[in-house]
This record gives C-alpha cells, structure tokens and sequence, in this order.
C-alpha cells in the first residue's frame, strides 16, 4: 500500500502569544514544524506533503531543504478544513492511504507513526485513530475508499471529526502522549518541553 502523509501546518496560531510564528518557534532548538516533519520523514511514508497558509514566503523557506511536496492554501482563514481539502487534492491519486497530521505536534514518535500504517496495514478499509490512556488524539489513517468524502467536508474545523463520527474508526492503543500534545499556546509548548 502506498501511505501519504499531509501535514496541516497553515493556520495563523494566533493563540500562541509570542514574537513570532507559532510553527516556527523553536522547539528544543528546531522550528516546531520542522520537528513534526521529521517525525514524520523517519516514519517511512511514500509520500510527504505540508499544506501551508499563514505566513507561506518563512515556511516556505523553513521547508525547503527537505523532501516534501509544499502546497500552499490559499483559503487558509477560512478553516482547517480547507487545508485537509488542499493536501487530499494534491494526494488523493497517488496513495492508497493518508496519515493526517498537525503541524504543531512536535513530541510525535516515528514509531507510533509506524505503528499506524503497520495497524492500517491489518485492517486496510478502517480509519486508525491513537489512543493514548483512553483519550482520542492524532493523528489519523484515513484509507482511499474515504478520499471523497474527505474532500466534501470543506467548511470550517470540522473536516475529520465529521468523518469520524460518520464513518467509525479502529483503535490503536498507543504508548505515546505526543498525539494529544498540539501546541496551541506558549504555555503549553513550555510545560511539554
């Protein structure tokens, strides 16, 4: 099976009260963006694509020295659905699967990535959602027979929840907090560091 990967890293962060850009503030020395990306590049995907919006010419060029497709969303504001929306159009032909992905989850492991597509491997037409100590977190495998319904739900935040509660999921217990760890705040990004 082909595995895609689509990072959403577009939004503007404006909850996270600092000098600059949320997804490129350091993160043990590293852009924060740059540290989920290379959680992900060690995780083995086919494919990798980071969906940019906010602030598109400095994550531009954060990006650039490394192997992923940068698809730039023009309708950002509008919500993070559209972001999904981009990534899927620019994915949906050459993957049988995605993993959906936050830009500011910087504490993922590569092996709980790995553990996903290897779950998503077992049971190819289920949607793979981590759980970390009961709590649902991210981020997801989605698998191709749900590509257009994906594309369909543009509007606002909703995108993937809606589908979840459309379409049910498979659980994968995992042993890492990283899925539930998203920076939205200074605060949170100094108590996870």
């Amino acid at each position: 099976m082909k595995s895609a990967a689509v990072i959403q890293a577009a939004g503007k962060g404006s909850r996270f009260h600092s000098g600059q850009y949320k997804l490129l503030a350091p993160v043990n020395g590293k852009p924060m963006v740059i540290r989920t990306l290379e959680t992900v590049l060690a995780a083995g995907f086919d494919e990798v694509a980071a969906v940019i919006g906010a602030h598109a010419d400095e994550m531009r060029a954060a990006l650039k020295d490394f192997p992923v497709r940068v698809i730039e969303n023009m309708a950002w504001e509008l919500g993070q659905s559209t972001s999904l929306s981009a990534g899927m159009r620019a994915i949906q032909y050459s993957s049988d699967r995605v993993c959906l992905l936050l830009g500011d989850q910087p504490f993922l492991k590569a092996e709980t990535l790995r553990a996903l597509q290897e779950e998503s491997d077992k049971f190819p037409d289920e949607i793979i959602v981590p759980f970390y100590k009961g709590k649902r977190g991210n981020p997801i495998i989605v698998p191709s027979r749900y590509y257009e319904r994906l594309l369909e739900l543009t509007g606002g935040d909703e995108g993937g929840k809606k589908l979840l509660k459309e379409a049910g999921y498979h659980v994968l217990s995992v042993e890492d907090p990283g899925i539930l760890r998203d920076i939205d705040t200074i605060e949170d990004l100094e108590k996870y560091e």
